[in-house]
Order: C-alpha cells, then structure tokens, then sequence
C-alpha cells in the first residue's frame, strides 16, 4: 500500500510539477495493459492525449491504443479517436 501511494505521489509530481512539458496521459496499446494503471508524462509539446478504438467482431467498441500527441490523430479505416487536452482524460 505505502509503495502504490509512493508510485501515486511521483506521478502526481511528475506531471503537476514541472512546467509547460508536464502533460501526463495514459500511454499504452492492448497488450500492454499494465502500463495503463499510472498515467506517464508526455513529451514536450505533446498536449494532446487520445484513445484509438477498434470495434471487434460483435461490433462493440474497444479501446486499442492510448498514447500523447502534438494534435489528434486522423482515424484509419475502422478506427475511432477520441482527442482530449487535460491532464490524464485519456483514462476511459
């Protein structure tokens, strides 16, 4: 417990901390499913967080991908991007 609250702590001072290339988004795809549970800080310049989503074979929508960006990326062929510009509000 105290290590998860240690982890907590560097994080939130990571990304609340220093400056203008502080921004902090989930950053991971579907197979790396552990590095979602702790937001990461962006590069520099990089305000933007997204999710990509893929729609599986009964149709519903799954997240494939998590990651910064300069801007939102442009959706591929059956993908969709969610593009949002505050702390961590990548984390759906």
């Amino acid at each position: 417990m105290k290590t998860l609250l240690l982890a907590l702590a560097v994080v939130a001072f990571m990304c609340l901390g220093s400056g203008e290339s502080s921004h902090c988004c989930f950053q991971c795809n579907h197979k790396t499913l552990q590095g979602c549970a702790t937001p990461k800080p962006c590069k520099e310049s990089y305000n933007t967080c997204y999710t990509v989503y893929v729609p599986e074979k009964n149709g519903e929508l799954k997240w494939y991908m998590k990651a910064c960006g300069r801007m939102c990326p442009t959706a591929r062929y059956r993908e969709i991007v969610k593009c949002c510009n505050t702390q961590e509000c990548n984390n759906d």
